[in-house]
């Protein structure tokens, strides 16, 4: 089987990706932003899994084992680097990982398990510069 040079790039991009309580980001505009997750302009991608399109990333949150797991992140696509944390809102309440330096090109992730009513709407969080992005609920019931 031969291997492509974009084949070889996307390989090693893949290996670089750590699994860190921190955050992610993408590009925004109304097609599917470009990058490790593909986020729809509508944000959804199944129940479990939304996103939204940031102007340096894309904001995912993913709910797994019927929602009893929360799986926020974060690839940041461009721009400088920010201090930043990602968390998810659940049943009002905020979630949060500890905050670090991002920076373009990588992916920046978080896991809980177990969490708290799990048939609950879940949304994925971004703060940074005084500012908390989200995306839209994801609801596994």
């Amino acid at each position: 089987m031969r291997i492509s040079a974009s084949n070889v790039a996307a390989i090693a991009a893949l290996a670089l990706i750590p699994t860190i309580a921190g955050v992610s980001s993408a590009t925004a505009g109304g097609a599917a932003v470009q990058g490790y997750w593909n986020c729809p302009s509508n944000g959804y991608i199944t129940p479990g899994d939304r996103c939204t399109q940031l102007t340096n990333g894309v904001l995912k949150v993913s709910l797994g084992d019927n929602g009893s797991y929360v799986d926020s992140g974060y690839e940041k696509t461009g721009g400088s680097a920010v201090t930043a944390k990602v968390g998810f809102l659940r049943t009002g309440t905020n979630r949060w990982a500890a905050s670090q330096t991002m920076k373009a090109g990588l992916i920046y992730r978080k896991n809980w398990s177990p969490v708290a009513s799990p048939c609950s709407p879940t949304n994925g969080l971004l703060y940074s510069g005084g500012t908390t992005y989200q995306t839209p609920a994801a609801d596994t019931c």
